[in-house]
């Protein structure tokens, strides 16, 4: 909730402190208190293991005990002013955990109402914790938690936690006691603002200038392409909402990521960041493109039991994959290779400076961009997540790896509702050994609804082309796009 700076919680409040720059990266695009906040919540479903109602709220209550931010308020006002409050962790029981007795249980992963929880982050915790119960036994736990609060990873720990509390309540013991410490969002903020954060500040700040210099200069003179405003593909329909997205599941693709990854060492995230740009470079009809690819950002054991949201965006310079592959100095594949392991370069060296201040480097980002800044060529993101962070966090896993189309002939791109509130351009990738789901997001405003299933297509083309050791000439794009 949006606040004045004279506002405080009408509650009580362990302690109080900043926001974190990965919660300022986020909050300042998020509109408040809208009917839509719902649409980046992240959400989990957690085997309630049969056990009684009462031992699985204290489990939960746990958990609530165990990290902060799920159980402060954030006062939005600002680089200087937002802060956030703890609160006790009994405070709020009633508000978080809901028991559904022996009413319909929803079978399906996420397919639940409270999964488009609208938080008020300034009034309530960021977090609901549904027991679906029968006869006072809880038979699953959906968990859904704002964004300002968590991330991919975090969720994973989050369920890590929560299985692990459920245990111990069963066993009729404490779940954490004193543990290993755990990282949390006032600590981080604190020491980002502390000496040693601002001497890593001006590091990350140059680090950025560099880079964003790097990608202005590449890309000096790209006059920025829209396609005509299409903005649903060939097989979307009309409806309310901005925001597009289209989602391909493919066996094909995650397979090759892992024949990408024994074959070179590079992880499959580069090569499906090296794809997603070869198909950006595409579409707006140039030879490179400026992505920023979104890091873990966790760099401490702390950190890593942390759930608090972390995820930063780096900036990387890619090239054409059709372009690199046909220079005179080497095979196709010995030119993807080398674009490939600069794109791990970039990748491993923008993860040191990710967490830098968001407002300044968006404020570079449209000083040195100019022109080209919010544009197609210039501007997209890029997400990455292996199975051991997304395998049951996302709704698109087909049902078993079995339902993985199996050639090229069943893929298909399915295209979603359209959404109040997304990514203007962006790729996210779920991958694990039986396929990967990689959808696209774009803005009614970006032009990209005419090509986003071709880019999809492109994409997994690319993939399997660089899998079979760059047999031949790569794919050429579909027939909406064009290579530049």
């Amino acid at each position: 909730m949006l606040t004045g700076p004279g506002w405080s919680p009408d509650t009580r409040v362990v302690r109080d402190g900043p926001l974190t720059w990965a919660q300022h990266e986020w909050v300042q695009w998020i509109p408040t208190d809208t009917d839509t906040s719902y649409e980046d919540n992240i959400c989990a479903a957690v085997p309630g293991r049969d056990l009684p109602v009462g031992q699985v709220v204290a489990a939960v209550r746990d958990v609530l005990a165990r990290h902060e931010g799920l159980r402060s308020l954030v006062r939005r006002a600002g680089r200087e002013d937002s802060l956030q409050y703890v609160c006790p962790a009994d405070d709020r029981l009633d508000d978080v955990i809901q028991v559904m007795e022996d009413e319909v249980s929803f079978r399906r992963r996420f397919d639940t109402p409270w999964r488009r929880t609208c938080f008020r982050i300034g009034e309530q915790w960021p977090v609901k914790a549904v027991l679906d119960a029968a006869g006072g036994h809880v038979r699953r736990i959906d968990l859904v938690v704002d964004h300002v609060a968590i991330d991919p990873w975090g969720m994973r720990v989050l369920c890590d936690d929560l299985n692990h509390a459920l245990r111990a309540r069963a066993a009729g013991r404490e779940p954490f006691g004193s543990g290993l410490a755990v990282e949390q969002p006032i600590d981080v903020a604190l020491s980002e603002t502390s000496p040693a954060g601002r001497a890593y500040q001006r590091r990350a700040l140059g680090y950025w200038e560099r880079r964003l210099g790097e990608i202005g200069k590449a890309l000096h003179g790209h006059v920025p392409h829209a396609p005509s405003r299409a903005p649903l593909g060939r097989s979307g329909e009309p409806g309310r909402g901005e925001f597009r997205s289209c989602w391909l599941a493919s066996r094909r693709a995650g397979h090759a990521a892992g024949a990408i990854a024994r074959a070179t060492g590079v992880s499959p995230s580069a090569a499906f960041l090296l794809a997603f740009g070869t198909a950006v470079c595409a579409v707006e009809r140039s030879s490179r493109a400026g992505i920023f690819a979104i890091s873990a950002n966790r760099f401490s054991a702390g950190a890593g039991r942390s759930v608090r949201k972390a995820t930063m965006t780096m900036p990387v310079l890619l090239p054409a994959v059709s372009a690199v592959s046909t220079v005179s100095t080497g095979s196709p594949g010995a030119a993807y290779r080398r674009a490939l392991a600069d794109c791990a370069a970039q990748q491993l060296s923008g993860h040191r400076f990710a967490n830098a201040d968001p407002y300044a480097t968006e404020r570079m980002c449209e000083e040195i961009l100019g022109d080209l800044y919010k544009t197609g060529v210039a501007y997209p993101r890029f997400s990455y997540m292996d199975e051991g962070v997304a395998d049951d966090l996302n709704t698109l896993w087909p049902a078993g790896d079995a339902g993985f189309p199996g050639d090229e002939d069943d893929r298909i791109v399915t295209f979603s509702p359209p959404r109040p509130l997304g990514a203007r351009y962006m790729m996210t990738v779920l991958h694990r050994p039986a396929g990967a789901v990689f959808s696209l997001q774009w803005s009614d405003a970006t032009g990209w609804g005419e090509t986003a299933e071709d880019m999809l297509l492109y994409v997994e083309d690319l993939m399997v082309w660089a899998a079979s050791e760059c047999a031949g000439a790569p794919p050429a794009p579909g027939g909406t796009i064009s290579a530049p």
